[in-house]
């Protein structure tokens, strides 16, 4: 059983990190298109690396793939940091609805920065509680 678990939890938590690299360096369709996914993927990503460690400490080889993963974990939090000027805290979608003659029509959504900064935040400090007491 426990062969065909590692290599499952390698997979899971490389495309976790693959997603949160994608998000902060890709200028295309992976690209993040706020601040808030940034948070996201970065609280995960450590949040992941931390229950990894925790739970079944890499031991040999693991051990640098472990580091490994750290280090593209940075990687993808550098990337973060350096769109993260250029991005707004909320990039709502349009709203399509059908107008009389069956067209379909856009409209803009106000934004909810406030919101979406709160609920940052908190993401944020539940995944530092949930590092501490991995740790």
């Amino acid at each position: 059983m426990i062969e065909i678990l590692i290599p499952t939890v390698v997979a899971l938590v490389a495309w976790v990190l693959a997603l949160q690299v994608a998000h902060a360096w890709s200028t295309g369709r992976w690209s993040a298109t706020e601040r808030y996914r940034l948070v996201v993927d970065a609280v995960d990503s450590v949040v992941i690396l931390a229950l990894v460690r925790a739970l079944a400490a890499p031991v040999g080889v693991w051990s640098w793939a472990w580091v490994l993963a750290v280090a593209i974990v940075g990687f993808g939090l550098a990337g973060a940091a350096l769109r993260w000027r250029s991005l707004p805290w909320h990039a709502p979608k349009p709203k399509r609805s059908l107008d009389e003659h069956g067209a379909t029509v856009e409209t803009a959504v106000a934004p909810k920065d406030r919101r979406r900064q709160v609920q940052a935040g908190v993401y944020g400090a539940v995944g530092v509680a949930i590092v501490a007491l991995c740790w």
